[in-house]
This record gives structure tokens, C-alpha cells and sequence, in this order.
């Protein structure tokens, strides 16, 4: 008995404990009053849920504040923090006889974000030096710098001091030009804008970095067929996009990319071959918030920081991505790998409520080149997830999440190899005991029975930013 009780405090009863413990120090913090979030929160003088439902989940508000270059309508109204301007504003009328004037933000836009988190994963074994509860933290560490440099130019920094693989690495640096030739030939704004750089590809039907609220990451997000260089879907990549919004509610986007996984390695921003990716997007949104913001940002000079959560009413948005990559599976005999993924997304927002929706068709030519080195027919992919939220109080929210995931593979060297099914049901309670800090107990349970991940994990995240 005795045995039984030790076994119990070194597996679930210690994930029960340290649950408790994050649960009552989060309870404990919310009876003082809430903070505000840099870099935007400085800015502008007002509280994270201007722009998020949940950070980091944007709402509808912080989105279209994304889509514009980190700006809002009628800026310079809402500024608490004023830019430093190089040059004047006469300087435009004598170009180019004169530097066309900017400005940098008034004071260095810095932020960090800091994860940690406690874990109990039955199937780890200390016989391959794993730990079934383990304390991770920090998980994650991270360097945020956002910001706008004049009328049309934004920059994007986010790096990985300490990424969940614990090593360093840039996770997106790019700029951005907007309304490129507005108000020329009758071109309105918003239609054309240009991002040069490492960053999120308008391919990510919703990016984690701004739009996930659970501490685990959707499957089809996650996976990768032909090689280790492979991008996943929810990878950065080096390259360029034009985007913009039409009519205030129709959204596209195409981009070229390298099309290269990152591995924190001195190569890994550049191409492992000639060839490279091409991706396109197009959304539309019905109700709700357009997706330019055009709709107002509020009254007088302040922000209105009350609790909207997802949209300024119910909106629906559907959308869907195309992906076309070259992949290089061996590079002494140079095989490479020609892969299509299409997905298609919705979301539905209505008060506190939430539901998103991604279905995913990927088909990889040379797949199982990873296989012996040997190259095998096509493999067709696909998968889903939907997710739905609801806040119980502004600070309180459950996501529950159900993933699917099936990977056809077929004749390998004649080996019969059977499909990976794998399918996972998520259930999280992100609790904010401020505005950038939340405690997340999750857990995440496997459905699968025949083939794939069937482990069951459990996990308390303690996640801040400052």
C-alpha cells in the first residue's frame, strides 16, 4: 500500500499538487488590480483587451490592428506615446531633394514572454532518460520588438532566446511597406502591401503566435511527410508577400518562399534547392468587424478596453490557402520531393463564443524518400481540427479541441506500411490572473487506438509577458 502511494505523489498526485498550487496562486492575483501588456499597451495607454479575447489570442479588433501595420484608424488620435520623428514634414514636398522623412518609436519597443510549465506524460521512461513528470522552466523564452517606422512602414522582431527545443533562434524578423500606390490610378488603401522578411505566411490558416489559447499546438499544424527540411504549416519562412483587403471584407494574400525548415543552424534562412514555393490565400468575412477595421476604434481620444472578447457582433470568416513546395529529400543523389497542400478554414464568433475550423488535403510525389533512402509512390494527407472557446468570466475560458490526422503510406521496398491515423481530443482552461498572465491546465488525450500517438499527456503552463 505503502508502494501504491509513493507512485501516486511521483505521477498524478504530483500533477494534481502542482495544478492546486497554480489554481490558487492565480486566484490570489486576481484580487489586485490588472496590468497592461507592452509594447502596444505603453503606446496607446490602455490594457491588453483592446486587442486580445485572451492573450495571445487576437479578437477581431487586434486583428485588423495587425492587418494595418500596427496602427488604427485615426492614429495619431490614440497615441499616448509619441514617435521620435527623423526629419520634417516639409521634407516630403521638396523629394527628392531631401531624405523622405520617418520616425522610430519613442522609446525602445521591447517585450518578453516567458513560459513555463508542469507536466505528467505517462508514457515517458526514465529507461530512455525521460521523466513522466517533469518541471519545465522556462519552456520558452522570447524577445519581442513591434513597431511602426512613419506612415507606411512596420517591423515585425520575435526571437527565441530559448525555444521549446531549448535552443536560440529568430523566429521572425520582416518589414513591411503599406498602401503601395494608394491613392495613384484609384487605388484605394489597404489593397496593396508588401512583407519582406522571416514571417508567419498568410498559408497558416490562423497563426499560433496570435491566435492559439492552449498550450499544445493542433496536428495538422505539427507534421511534416518527405524530410526534416520540410516546413511545417505553422513555420516562419524567408521570403516575400503582397496582401490586402478588398471592400473591407475580402482578404487575399500570395507569397514566395524558400520553403527550408529552420533548425537554429547557421544555414537556416537560406534554400537547400533552385526552386521555391509559391502559396496563395483568400478569406471573406461576414458580420462582425470588417477585416481592414474600418468600422472606428472608439470615442475621443481612449481606447475602449471593456470586454468585446472575439468580434464587435457575430461574424463568420471563410477562407482557404494553397501551398506548392519543393522539397530536397536526399542531397547526394538530389532527390527532391513536389508537394501540394490546400486547406480550408472558417470561423465563428458570436459574444463570448469562438469556433474555428481548419481542414487540410496535402499530397506528397516522392514522400517516402526518408524511408531507406528510397523513393515511393504518392502520399495523400489529410486531417482537421476544430476548436471552440467559451469565456466563463473575462478571465476564465475553456478550449476544447478535436484533431484528426491520416498519412497514407503505401508500398515501401515491398513492405506493406499501414496508415498513421492519429486523433486527439484537447481540453484547456486558460485562467488570466492578469492581462499578460495566465495559468493553463490542459490536458490532452489520445483516440487513437491502431496507429499513431495514443499517449495521454497533462500539463500546467504558467505563461507571462512583460
Amino acid at each position: 500500500m505503502g508502494k501504491r502511494k509513493n507512485l501516486f505523489f511521483q505521477g498524478k498526485g504530483l500533477m494534481i499538487l502542482s495544478s492546486g498550487l497554480f489554481i490558487i496562486l492565480s486566484l490570489t492575483l486576481l484580487q489586485k488590480e490588472a496590468s497592461a501588456v507592452p509594447i502596444f499597451a505603453r503606446k496607446y495607454q490602455t490594457s491588453c483587451t483592446t486587442c486580445h479575447a485572451g492573450f495571445p489570442k487576437l479578437n477581431a479588433f487586434g486583428e485588423s490592428f495587425k492587418r494595418n501595420g500596427y496602427r488604427l484608424p485615426d492614429d495619431e488620435t490614440f497615441v499616448k506615446e509619441p514617435p521620435v520623428w527623423l526629419g520634417s514634414e516639409a521634407y516630403k514636398r521638396v523629394w527628392p531633394d531631401a531624405v523622405w522623412p520617418g520616425s522610430i518609436p519613442g522609446s525602445v519597443p521591447l517585450a518578453f514572454r516567458v513560459v513555463g510549465q508542469a507536466t505528467f506524460d505517462p508514457s515517458k521512461s526514465t529507461a530512455a532518460g525521460e521523466a513522466k513528470n517533469d518541471f519545465e522552466f522556462p519552456h520558452e523564452i522570447e524577445l519581442s520588438s513591434l513597431g511602426t517606422m512613419g506612415d507606411n512602414l512596420s517591423f515585425d522582431l520575435d526571437i527565441a532566446i530559448q525555444d521549446e527545443n531549448e535552443r536560440a533562434s529568430v523566429e521572425k524578423v520582416s518589414l513591411r511597406y503599406d498602401d503601395i500606390f494608394a491613392g495613384t490610378h484609384g487605388i484605394p488603401q489597404d489593397l496593396i502591401n508588401l512583407r519582406v522578411g522571416l514571417f508567419d505566411p498568410a498559408a497558416i490558416p490562423f497563426s499560433l503566435h496570435n491566435q492559439n489559447l492552449t498550450a499544445s499546438k493542433p496536428t495538422i499544424y505539427d507534421f511534416r511527410i518527405s524530410s526534416s527540411a520540410q516546413p511545417k504549416i505553422r513555420d516562419s519562412q524567408s521570403g516575400i508577400e503582397i496582401f490586402g483587403t478588398v471592400a473591407q471584407r475580402l482578404g487575399y494574400a500570395v507569397g514566395v518562399v524558400n520553403g527550408v525548415a529552420r533548425s537554429g543552424a547557421t544555414s537556416a534562412f537560406t534554400d537547400n534547392n533552385n526552386q521555391k514555393d509559391v502559396y496563395a490565400r483568400t478569406e471573406y468575412k461576414f458580420g462582425g468587424l470588417p477585416l481592414n477595421g474600418a468600422a472606428g476604434s472608439g470615442a475621443g481620444d481612449q481606447l475602449n478596453s471593456g470586454f468585446s472578447y472575439f468580434d464587435q457582433g457575430p461574424s463568420v470568416t471563410v477562407g482557404t490557402t494553397g501551398y506548392y513546395g519543393v522539397n530536397q529529400v536526399n542531397a547526394a543523389t538530389n532527390v527532391t520531393s513536389q508537394y501540394y497542400r490546400i486547406t480550408g478554414f472558417l470561423r465563428a464568433n458570436r459574444g463570448r463564443y469562438n469556433m474555428d475550423a481548419v481542414g487540410l488535403y496535402e499530397l506528397d510525389d516522392a514522400a517516402a524518400g526518408q524511408f531507406a533512402g528510397t523513393i515511393d509512390k504518392d502520399i495523400n494527407t489529410w486531417g482537421f481540427y476544430t476548436e471552440g472557446t467559451a469565456f466563463i468570466y473575462p478571465w476564465l475560458a475553456f478550449v476544447t479541441r478535436y484533431d484528426r490526422l491520416n498519412v497514407g503510406h503505401v508500398s515501401v521496398l515491398g513492405a506493406s506500411n499501414p496508415s498513421d491515423n492519429s486523433s486527439r481530443l484537447t481540453l484547456s482552461m486558460p485562467v488570466y490572473a492578469r492581462p499578460n498572465l495566465r495559468i493553463v491546465p490542459e490536458a490532452s488525450l489520445g483516440l487513437s487506438k491502431k496507429d499513431g500517438d495514443t499517449s495521454d499527456n497533462f500539463k500546467v503552463r504558467l505563461d507571462f509577458a512583460y
